[in-house]
């Protein structure tokens, strides 16, 4: 019985699959990033309307609208990074006290870090974006309707070069069934 063939036919399914993933994790997280940083350069003064149905890292952001050319969009955020919760447990009471690093103004951290869960982190949120503020919205002047409130939340290079160190390991183990298959044809 000869396997050769369904060797090469696996190789060449994993190998397209793992260089689908590397295209597809490059998009989105280097390229569209990279091009968020270079086109998004205009900036309006928007509404936040309330807490949008969006959830970045388990927080609401608020719904932020804006206009353009007389054209009104509405945005969602800002967004997170990441989130650490921390929270500590003694025979089932929680110990730590309610907090996070939202702050009410200045410089919003790229990844929040909250104790005694979510509920502190959110409520920081909508303290800080309650109905009626204004906010900055950066926007892409050639597409005002792509836009981010206050600042962009990239993703970690760490996590990126994971995903894309396990798409190229994939690829290579295409290549390797590839390999052991045109062996078994001789």
């Amino acid at each position: 019985m000869t396997v050769w063939p369904v060797f090469l036919t696996a190789g060449a399914l994993v190998l397209f699959l793992g260089i689908g993933f590397i295209v597809l994790f490059n998009y989105l997280y280097i390229q569209k990033p990279r091009y968020r940083s270079e086109h998004y350069t205009a900036t309006v003064t928007g509404t936040v309307k309330g807490r949008s149905n969006f959830i970045s890292n388990d927080i609401f952001v608020p719904l932020v609208e804006y206009e353009v050319n007389g054209q009104t969009y509405k945005v969602a955020g800002p967004r997170f990074a990441g989130i650490v919760s921390k929270s500590i447990d003694i025979a089932g009471m929680e110990i730590a006290k309610e907090k996070s690093n939202i702050p009410l103004t200045g410089e919003l951290p790229l990844v929040v870090h909250t104790s005694s869960g979510i509920s502190a982190a959110q409520a920081a949120m909508d303290e800080r974006y309650p109905t009626g503020k204004q906010v900055t919205v950066y926007y892409d002047p050639d597409c005002p309707k792509n836009a981010f409130v206050e600042r962009d939340a990239p993703v970690s290079r760490s996590l990126t070069s994971v995903l894309i160190g396990i798409s190229a390991a994939i690829a290579v183990l295409g290549i390797v069934f590839i390999v052991i298959a045109l062996i078994s044809a001789i």
